[in-house]
């Protein structure tokens, strides 16, 4: 009687392990066609106590506290190796990141977080509420290729996120206080970081600006799952339109024109990140566009 208890158990086991592996999301190929987005790049003190960690593409961004490490965006797949050199060329650790967050849901940004999470595991992972189900599910979610369709699988590993965050919330952690702010548009939920950075007796109004740009196959007028997309992408327009920041980067290097204003070895300038002018053209390039696209779409629609 005993063995054949066991035997059924051991078939109900196999029969919920297999039917477990079947419903199991697979994982999506990885295909990287930009190679600049895993193309290494030193490390660098932007100002104060903020540092570029990224690679030759990727905007990623370490502060250091006083009470830890703030990590801002950690790459594609296959960053996280490149990152973490430049975070202990610059003499820091990465077990002692505390926080860490993205300007928004791509893979491009926020798909080696578990990477990090593994060197820092009690770290906190902060997150716009609106794209919080893109990094849950492993960037299986997304808005352009919505359900039933979905991706059909994992892009990267699921990243829990610990804090929801929306505008006007406050991101804090030993002598940094960084503001939340709407960026919505790129993805539903992307964000923008303001906070101060003091150098030398001289305190700067630092931002990290998710500019809004639309990507190849996004639609304005069709994409039910994002009902408010046009209305989102010119109230952040707008807004960004009217930031005055001190030093300014943002998600991807060619986006604040990292390697026109900076070349490995160069010596510290914070300035070199301060052109209000390229900023207001960045931002009327945005709205150019989306403008164009805008009524191109509804044209057609006619």
């Amino acid at each position: 009687m005993r063995s054949k208890f066991l035997l059924a158990t051991a078939l109900v086991l196999s029969t919920a392990f297999t039917a477990d592996a079947a419903d199991a999301p697979k994982r999506l190929p990885v295909n990287i066609t930009n190679q600049d987005w895993l193309k290494p790049f030193p490390g660098f003190k932007i100002v104060g106590n903020m540092y570029y960690v990224g690679t030759y593409d990727l905007g990623c961004y370490l502060i250091d506290t006083g009470a830890g490490l703030i990590l801002v965006n950690t790459g594609i797949m296959g960053s996280y190796p490149l990152m973490k050199a430049s975070i202990e060329s610059l003499g820091f650790k990465t077990s002692d990141i505390k926080i860490i967050t993205a300007t928004h849901g791509h893979s491009d940004h926020v798909a080696d977080m578990a990477s990090f999470k593994k060197d820092a595991p009690s770290a906190v992972v902060y997150m716009s509420e609106r794209d919080v189900e893109s990094l849950e599910s492993g960037g299986n979610f997304d808005y352009r290729r919505p359900a039933p369709e979905g991706r059909g699988g994992l892009v990267y590993d699921p990243i829990h996120v610990d804090v929801k965050t929306k505008p006007g919330d406050h991101i804090k952690l030993g002598n940094v206080d960084m503001t939340v702010l709407q960026a919505y548009g790129h993805t539903p939920g992307a964000t923008s970081f303001q906070f101060q950075q003091t150098d030398a007796g001289k305190t700067y109004n630092v931002m990290i600006v998710n500019m809004n740009g639309i990507n190849a196959g996004v639609k304005l007028l069709g994409s039910p799952k994002y009902p408010t997309i046009v209305e989102d992408f010119k109230n952040t327009i707008d807004m960004q339109a009217t930031y005055k920041p001190d030093i300014w980067v943002s998600s991807h290097a060619g986006q604040f024109n990292l390697h026109q204003v900076y070349k490995p070895g160069d010596a510290y300038n914070p300035a070199r990140f301060g052109d209000q002018a390229a900023y207001q053209q960045k931002i009327a390039t945005a709205k150019a566009n989306y403008e164009k696209q805008l009524a191109e779409e509804r044209a057609a629609a006619k």
